[in-house]
């Protein structure tokens, strides 16, 4: 199994993707550092992630042919592993992991050079978040009342993210596109995306074999977003 295969584990660390960083020119392909809190986590758009105990925090190092679906694959990989582990998450396009309507998890891709750096953050058993976040964000333990064991949960994550990255590499890219649509929560939603230069609302159709979200406008244009803040439009 390539993921997993080197692990370097840390009781704190500031950042498990910018401790990567430091590995990229000496440590194999999918070496994995992991650690049981960060001090300094950060999400998408260099927002803090707050990675206390808990959770699982993890970045894998990768040297894919093709980066643009390694987000893609990673979301499908950690909700194999919840549900392998009795619990049903969801997609939130780009690199959310939901639950109940409530965030549990999330993905960070950083791009240097021909190597991947890809952070994965899941809120297991977190009993409660900073006033600033229990509005929008959760854990497995706050939406289920289940504790997961938390080795459990990294030993099929590393297995399942080893899975989807063989897919990608035999270009199987048909059937891991069926699969983030079964997880999604957006296909037929109404959305407003957040785009630096603009905001774009409209239905969702689909996904592009680039990862490229398709929403229909209004005015039946059809977009295709390849980045931005994704948000459902309350009904």
């Amino acid at each position: 199994m390539l993921i997993g295969s080197k692990l370097y584990y840390f009781d704190s660390l500031e950042s498990t993707n910018e401790y990567a960083k430091t590995l990229i020119k000496d440590a194999p392909e999918g070496a994995v550092i992991l650690v049981d809190q960060q001090t300094g986590g950060r999400g998408r758009f260099g927002k803090q992630w707050y990675s206390p105990e808990g959770g699982i925090w993890m970045s894998i190092i990768l040297r894919p042919p093709d980066p643009s679906l390694i987000t893609i694959i990673a979301g499908v990989a950690v909700c194999r592993a919840l549900h392998m582990n009795g619990v049903l998450p969801g997609i939130k396009w780009p690199n959310d992991i939901v639950l109940n309507g409530k965030k549990i998890g999330g993905t960070l891709t950083e791009i240097i050079d021909k190597t991947i750096i890809l952070g994965i953050g899941v809120n297991l058993n977190i009993r409660e978040f900073p006033d600033e976040l229990e509005a929008t964000a959760s854990s497995v333990f706050l939406e289920t009342k289940k504790h997961l064991e938390k080795k459990m949960v990294f030993d099929t994550l590393c297995k399942q993210l080893d899975d989807c990255y063989i897919m990608l590499k035999q270009n199987k890219i048909t059937d891991l596109l069926t699969e983030w649509r079964h997880y999604t929560i957006l296909l037929g939603q109404q959305v407003v995306i957040e785009m630096p230069d603009k905001e774009l609302s409209g239905k969702v159709l689909d996904i592009s074999r680039d990862g490229a979200l398709i929403v229909m406008r209004s005015d039946g244009k059809i977009m295709r977003v390849v980045a931005g803040v994704c948000h459902l439009r309350k009904k």
